[in-house]
């Protein structure tokens, strides 16, 4: 399965400190290959996304046709999903 990923997520992947940049890189082969890893769906405003959890870091993405996985915003695990659904509904408006 092939990955893209949003402006965001390739800043934040190249801000990361090198172990890490490391593990997250692992977890993304991880569920790019074998849709392995932390995973759950979203719900509510962010139905149709899932979260990847690597330690104290969250990935939120999404399936495309292709078969492709979209990484749409990576931050904080605490934090992730507060600000991801604030930047869904700036870019709706």
């Amino acid at each position: 399965m092939r990955t893209s990923a949003s402006e965001q997520v390739q800043q934040w992947l190249a801000a990361l400190p090198p172990e890490a940049k490391r593990r997250v890189r692992l977890a993304l082969r991880e569920l790019a290959s074998h849709s392995r890893g932390d995973v759950l769906p979203l719900q509510a405003e962010l139905d149709g996304f899932y979260r990847l959890r690597v330690g104290g870091y969250r990935i939120v993405y999404s399936h495309h046709p292709g078969p492709m996985i979209r990484l749409e915003y990576a931050d904080l695990r605490e934090f992730v999903d507060e600000r991801f659904l604030r930047m869904l509904k700036e870019s709706s408006d």
